[in-house]
């Protein structure tokens, strides 16, 4: 069972997990904290898989807890609460590492949509990266390490060798370049949707051409990405392959955060 941490100085805001818990489509257990210091020894004890904190507490502040963990090394899955919301708030979540921030009051279906998100980031996920260039290769293997996913990365060298690679296992995502030496991008794409239409392929390109875009979208394209891209863009669209929801967070930039 999910161990959830709720840090919050509110009784009220506990027995509303509780509640939550009773009812949730994937077990969890609430490990309470109701203050700061609480919070981050609890954190520091690496027991939780979760972790909803509120911002503001008594003594050490929400903030201050995640950063002192992080600080140390921490990498629990945390989402922010408060009553308030602000852009300064939003940009220190993400330099945080935070996944999420929810404004109170907030329902079951949105605790249960972070969870659910956090049991399919657990779950080892397979790509496949296709490109005919070995360079390339590791530098895509690079970015998609970055996702927030776990990530287990299989590589093919040309079409070919992709096709016979799906035939042999199931891939959760493809990344598939469009320009290759023989057996093309496009027709590489046509060919792993006839024989699995259920296939999520991104094509990935560096040359700008909305019209070869178009037609891999319309071949049935999960996505299309230019390179060069980065971690923030695979995992938006694992998030899509995977029918979740992407975080507001996931939109607030961090560059102006002095």
């Amino acid at each position: 069972m999910l161990k959830v941490l709720v840090a919050d100085d509110s009784a009220s805001m506990h027995q509303i997990f509780g509640t939550f818990a009773e009812g949730a489509p994937i077990p969890f257990e609430v490990v309470s904290a109701h203050s700061g210091d609480q919070c981050l020894a609890l954190l520091r004890q690496n027991f939780c898989n979760l972790a909803f904190i509120d911002v503001s507490m008594p003594g050490m502040s929400g903030m201050e807890a995640i950063g002192g963990a992080r600080y140390e090394g921490n990498k629990t899955f945390v989402t922010l609460m408060s009553s308030t919301a602000s852009e300064k708030r939003f940009q220190l979540a993400r330099h945080l590492k935070v996944y999420e921030f929810l404004v109170k009051p907030f329902g079951a279906q949105e605790v249960y949509r972070i969870i659910s998100t956090y049991d399919r980031m657990t779950v080892p996920t397979r790509a496949l990266i296709v490109d005919d260039s070995a360079t390339v290769r590791r530098l895509i293997s690079k970015v998609v390490s970055g996702s927030i996913f776990n990530v287990d990365i299989a590589e093919a060298g040309d079409g070919t060798t992709a096709l016979e690679l799906c035939d042999k296992e199931q891939f959760n995502v493809i990344v598939l370049d469009c320009n290759m030496p023989g057996l093309d991008g496009l027709s590489t794409l046509q060919r792993m949707l006839a024989h699995n239409r259920n296939a999520r392929v991104i094509m990935m390109t560096a040359e700008r051409n909305e019209e070869r875009r178009r037609k891999a979208l319309d071949l049935g394209a999960t996505a299309f990405l230019y390179k060069p891209f980065y971690p923030a863009d695979v995992d938006r669209e694992l998030h899509a392959v995977f029918n979740l929801k992407m975080p507001m967070l996931a939109s607030v930039e961090t560059a102006s955060l002095v």
